[in-house]
């Protein structure tokens, strides 16, 4: 993977970027070391700061992390591991924010081909 960031759409730990509706903006913010390896926890804010969902895994740059949005749906936010797995964020019916695991077949081409830049 090169730097997916290149085009301004994924999120850096100095790039939070703005859902499609305008109402979130996803973070990845520093994480912990593992082994001397920088690790970002993804974390989506509402418009008044809010925090609406932070994810319980910490994901390893070591092998390359893209984090973006989907531009067809308002709030659903991609994170691509090189080393874990594929998933995406988004409220249900709730208004809960929730992870879901995809498999690699499943995974938009939008966010296919920002990973392959």
């Amino acid at each position: 993977m090169s730097d997916p960031s290149a085009d301004g759409r994924a999120v850096r730990p100095d790039h939070p970027r703005q859902s499609p509706s305008g109402q979130f903006t996803a973070y990845a913010e520093p994480g912990p070391d593992q082994n001397g390896v920088e690790t970002w926890t993804v974390v989506v804010r509402g418009r008044a700061g809010e925090e609406v969902f932070r994810d319980d895994y910490a994901y390893s740059t070591r092998h390359g992390v893209l984090i973006t949005w989907l531009t067809t749906e308002p709030h659903q936010l991609w994170v691509y591991s090189g080393d874990v797995a594929v998933s995406y964020v988004s409220p249900d019916s709730t208004g809960r924010w929730t992870k879901t695991a995809v498999s690699r077949d499943e995974i938009p081409s939008e966010i296919t081909d920002l990973w392959k830049r």
